[in-house]
């Protein structure tokens, strides 16, 4: 008779725990589901941003080698380069008009530099030999160049830019720009 006794108190137990184990449930779930959900987001935002730093490190790859290329241009023939002049207020790299034109600017046609280009990488090359200090000539002769300065140094300032398609932005060109400077001796 006691076993019957104890059956009877414990059935309403159970069906109090039975009303107890769903909400349980549904808050467990709806914390794992808030885990997955900001775990994917988290994922997402870091593959962007391993896009943008594999871009970056492209794009200054292409402009380096851009820029690797007018050097070695102006220092294979520093009188027969592409110069383009400044406004007396802006730089030539500055100037829009230095990057649409040949007459102007190194164009790389054809290259393949990187894909996804938007146009081929060019340069715009700068005589700015008058910037140099004088005296730059130890003996000085040769000081028929502008300022005084010996007319055998030149100085160049070379800007390479590459441009690739960025649908993202209002432009859809996303650019970047290298700059060296060159001091040659020429004879």
């Amino acid at each position: 008779m006691r076993t019957g006794h104890i059956s009877i108190v414990s059935q309403p137990r159970r069906k109090r725990m039975i009303g107890v184990v769903l909400p349980v449930v549904l808050v467990v779930l709806t914390i794992l589901t808030g885990l997955v959900v900001t775990q994917v987001r988290r994922s997402t935002t870091d593959e962007r941003l391993a896009a943008n730093t594999r871009e970056s490190v492209m794009m200054d790859s292409a402009v380096q080698t851009a820029l690797r290329w007018c050097e070695w241009r102006v220092v294979g023939a520093p009188f027969n380069t592409v110069n383009a002049a400044g406004d007396g207020t802006n730089p030539a790299w500055q100037i829009p008009a230095n990057w649409t034109t040949t007459a102007n600017s190194l164009n790389f046609t054809g290259t393949g530099l990187m894909p996804g280009m938007a146009s081929d990488p060019s340069c715009v090359i700068e005589d700015v030999t008058c910037d140099l200090q004088p005296p730059i000539s130890p003996t000085g002769s040769g000081t028929s160049g502008c300022n005084g300065i010996d007319s055998r140094w030149r100085k160049y300032r070379l800007t390479a830019r590459v441009q690739v398609t960025a649908p993202d932005l209002r432009g859809g060109l996303r650019e970047m720009f290298s700059q060296s400077e060159l001091r040659i001796y020429t004879d």
